[in-house]
């Protein structure tokens, strides 16, 4: 016969939260106007993003009526290519980029999410891009930039995620490049849970 005490004993308590990580890759369509005061014709182009994904979703405490289980956290750190293409030459950024996102979980498996994407560009090609009478030169694009981020990320129980997200872009390529890149990025992945 089981009594009470060896049924709280059985009892599984859960944790305040569930921390998963995972890989995650995807395609970036980045999107930039001209410079001002210039018409080149820049137009979007297509790049991809690779990297790891750190997931914290708060639980709601056993017993309580209401809790935290509908927010959560999510860290990336990726490398990422930004292309941009004008009639002349294509432009390629490689990045890193680190989202710091806010979720909110309108749907066991859904999640809207919002934060900044903190981005380092550290190389572009090419070198100079030459327009008429005057020459760009593309390593002195500015190499840092806060971008604000919102969009929406699917989690199944079985691991896999998705995220749909738009970047917009705050900061001027260069000095003398005074054009902002923003993207629309796709990217999936593998969660696994090693708190829960």
């Amino acid at each position: 016969q089981v009594n009470d005490e060896q049924v709280n004993e059985r009892r599984v308590v859960l944790k305040p939260y569930v921390l998963s990580i995972g890989p995650k890759v995807g395609l970036n369509y980045s999107t930039a106007d001209d410079p001002k005061g210039m018409n080149i014709g820049m137009s979007g182009n297509a790049g991809f993003h690779a990297g790891a994904a750190f997931n914290l979703r708060f639980a709601r405490p056993e017993g309580r009526p209401l809790g935290t289980e509908r927010f959560g956290v999510q860290v990336e750190v990726s490398y990422a290519t930004r292309a941009l293409k004008n009639d002349i030459d294509n432009i390629t950024l490689s990045c890193i980029e680190v989202p710091v996102l806010f979720q909110w979980y309108f749907h066991p498996n859904f999640a809207l999410e919002v934060g900044p994407t903190f981005t380092e560009a550290y190389s572009a090609s090419p070198k100079e891009l030459a327009l008429g009478s005057g020459v760009f030169k593309m390593d002195e694009i500015k190499g840092y930039d806060v971008m604000l981020t919102a969009g929406l990320n699917c989690k199944l129980k079985n691991g896999f995620t998705a995220s749909l997200r738009y970047n917009m872009g705050n900061s001027d390529l260069a000095g003398n490049f005074k054009t902002k890149v923003s993207t629309i990025s796709l990217g999936i992945g593998w969660m696994f849970n090693v708190v829960k």
